[in-house]
């Protein structure tokens, strides 16, 4: 089995990996590499066939000021207990991302999470369907950007139930 420092390496041969944007420290992992967005699939390919598993996927909304998501993937491996592996990918708003789900078929679940809660497009996703919100929502809740939604037929929060509206106070 590969470490996550090897891993590391091959995705640096491969040429999957790219310079970091900016530098912000990753506790809890053991390696964490930038990969370019179009070398993705290959890298989660390594990662795989080394036998290590998806973990997660995390979106970060870097929208204002740089005009992107970060996405954030875990890996690890019941290896050790020192083993998870990071790719962070720094994908633009409108370019899609390439899905990992045909490689992992847990991570497409977390990629409809990001497609819906934030808008991020996966290219050749199988299923790109609604979760958690009402079907064809116009907005994506965990935008930074995000105030509040418009008034729909699912939000019952500003309507008193008539039993509210009808009792008085009672008299002390």
């Amino acid at each position: 089995m590969s470490t996550p420092a090897e891993l590391a390496r091959a995705a640096e041969a491969l040429g999957a990996t790219v310079p970091p944007p900016f530098e912000h420290p990753f506790a809890g992992a053991v390696e964490v590499r930038w990969i370019a967005p179009g070398r993705l699939a290959d890298a989660c390919r390594l990662v795989r066939d080394a036998g290590y598993f998806f973990e997660s996927l995390t979106c970060v909304d870097r929208l204002d000021p740089h005009g992107v998501f970060e996405l954030i993937y875990t890996f690890n491996t019941f290896g050790s207990a020192s083993s998870r592996l990071v790719w962070r990918v720094w994908a633009p708003r409108d370019r899609p991302v390439p899905t990992v789900s045909g490689i992992f078929g847990a991570a497409a679940w977390n990629e409809r999470e990001a497609w819906e809660l934030y808008g991020v497009a996966f290219a050749g996703h199988p299923e790109l369907t609604w979760l958690l919100l009402p079907e064809g929502t116009p907005w994506h809740p965990l935008l930074k950007s995000f105030t509040a939604p418009p008034a729909s037929e699912y939000d019952d929060s500003l309507r008193a139930p008539p039993a509210a509206i009808d009792e008085q106070p009672a008299q002390h």
